[in-house]
């Protein structure tokens, strides 16, 4: 094994450490992907995007002034990590000294070579529902990436993309877990509230239930939170 794939599999390690640590912090491992993207690439800089589906999305950066660049990038709708996002497709080593790179992102680039980076590899991190994201890999004018370098590149992109669509999904089914618990919950609630009501006014069921659905519409409250007053044995003047 290489040096150089050494350092990928300890990068890759560690990636996949911080999504075990918190599998619900989106941001540290950007933060984590980043710096193993400098690390593995030698690379003076890198920056993330990383916006799946119709999420508000997180940005990051290796330094103060690369974070304010990828926020900025995306309220400007302009570098390579916002067109990679876009697209979905590869930028490969980009001069970002030429006139067209300028007068394709003209604010980005400004930015980009005011901080002395020359070069710019952008990769995409797909997600399951099309474009996740992006990792931006900057270089020096006269540094170009090999073959191998982007081969690693590329397998590192995808196990991050990968790694984050893995923290999308555990987020995502925890929040459904805490919906449907809380559905659970509040459907308790007011079945033991119904019960209440009809054993103390001599109601069916549904008329309990109708009494009480009129009072929280009326009081502009939740059914299950008047349902709740009930069963704690607060008084609720319920019309008939």
């Amino acid at each position: 094994m290489t040096l150089q794939e050494q350092e990928l599999a300890a990068v890759f390690a560690h990636l996949a450490g911080a999504a075990a640590r918190d599998p619900l912090d989106t941001q540290t491992l950007l933060a984590t992907l980043v710096e193993g993207g400098r690390r593995l690439f030698d690379a003076p800089g890198a920056i993330v995007h990383y916006a799946p589906g119709r999420s508000a999305g997180y940005t990051d950066g290796t330094d103060a002034a690369l974070r304010a660049l990828a926020s900025d990038a995306v309220d400007w709708r302009e570098g390579p990590g916002y067109d990679v996002r876009t697209t979905g497709c590869a930028l490969i080593d980009v001069d970002v000294t030429t006139q067209p790179t300028r007068a394709r992102w003209p604010r980005w680039t400004a930015r980009v070579r005011a901080l002395g980076h020359g070069r710019v590899t952008a990769l995409p991190l797909p997600a399951k529902d099309g474009p996740g994201g992006a990792l931006v890999l900057f270089g020096q004018p006269d540094c170009n990436l090999d073959e191998k370098a982007l081969s690693l590149a590329r397998s590192f992109a995808d196990a991050a993309a990968h790694t984050l669509s893995l923290q999308r999904e555990v987020t995502e089914s925890r929040v459904l877990a805490g919906q449907l618990e809380h559905a659970l919950t509040s459907r308790v609630v007011v079945e033991q509230a119904k019960g209440i009501l009809a054993a103390l006014h001599g109601l069916t069921l549904d008329e309990a239930f109708a009494r009480l659905r009129r009072y929280a519409r009326s009081h502009q409250r939740k059914v299950a939170e008047v349902a709740r007053d009930i069963i704690e044995g607060r008084d609720i003047p319920l019309e008939p």
